[in-house]
């Protein structure tokens, strides 16, 4: 039904974060143009992209009327943006075709996770001007409660360059851990279905770990990565030798525990 779109890591300053991301040998796309942009992304060759994303503390506010608009749930996720640290912090999930995708299709999507009994936010459209001159236009809404991903539809256009060359030799995303509870596991069970493999802690408080990026053999300078934990496939296999019994790894391309 859905797989995951980005990643989103939290960062204080974006300019600052795009230049160490650069310098960490990733190739970073800005949103809109560099002088006023507050996010930037990281596109791999395939799968789901990084976005890097700067809340400035005048937007704190913003999340009053976004509560009365489209609902509750879009107000909590507002302030969960909105927290002092750096650090992947949230992901987005997207229609898993090409159809279901689609900005125009994004209501019959949340109309089928209604009738599946997860309630949802109203649906927020929005836009922005790249640094070539071209608007993008898309649409999302909150899943609740806000420890779950939100939905986000495709870009009105095709936004994965033709090109991608990251330094550090990062192919794409392959796996991804996190702490969650038992009833967020249930819910991405029965709408998940990705071949990016979910490591899972059990745990009353949901956050992410790590991503493990195929391709990327050195591990990164961490003054370089503003919070966010990027694993190499070798430190991932380290971590399988020495996972806690309580943890649970979870494929999701399969739908089932393993």
């Amino acid at each position: 039904m859905l797989k995951i779109s980005h990643i989103q890591c939290r960062v204080n300053n974006i300019k600052e974060a795009v230049n160490n991301f650069e310098q960490a040998g990733f190739q970073v796309e800005w949103g809109r143009n560099p002088k006023n942009s507050l996010n930037a992304f990281i596109w791999f060759e395939e799968g789901p992209f990084i976005e890097l994303f700067e809340m400035k503390r005048f937007m704190l506010p913003i999340g009053f009327p976004l509560g009365l608009i489209y609902g509750a749930s879009m107000r909590a996720r507002w302030m969960k943006w909105m927290a002092r640290h750096e650090g992947l912090i949230d992901f987005a999930l997207e229609g898993s075709n090409e159809e279901t995708a689609k900005q125009e299709n994004i209501n019959l999507l949340r109309r089928d996770l209604n009738y599946l009994g997860i309630s949802t936010s109203k649906v927020l459209n929005g836009r922005r001007r790249k640094p070539s001159g071209e608007v993008i236009t898309y649409g999302f809404f909150s899943l609740t409660p806000s420890e779950l991903p939100f939905v986000v539809s495709a870009y009105s256009t095709p936004q994965r360059p033709k090109h991608i060359d990251h330094t550090n030799g990062s192919k794409y995303i392959q796996s991804m851990s996190i702490n969650c509870t038992e009833g967020v596991l249930e819910v991405l069970n029965e709408i998940l279905i990705d071949n990016v493999t979910l490591t899972v802690t059990m745990d009353h408080v949901c956050k992410i770990n790590s991503i493990t990026i195929k391709g990327l053999s050195e591990k990164i300078d961490t003054r370089l990565l503003h919070g966010a934990n990027l694993l190499t496939e070798a430190s991932i296999l380290q971590e399988e030798k020495v996972r806690n019994p309580s943890e649970t790894k979870y494929d999701v391309s399969k739908r089932r525990n393993i």
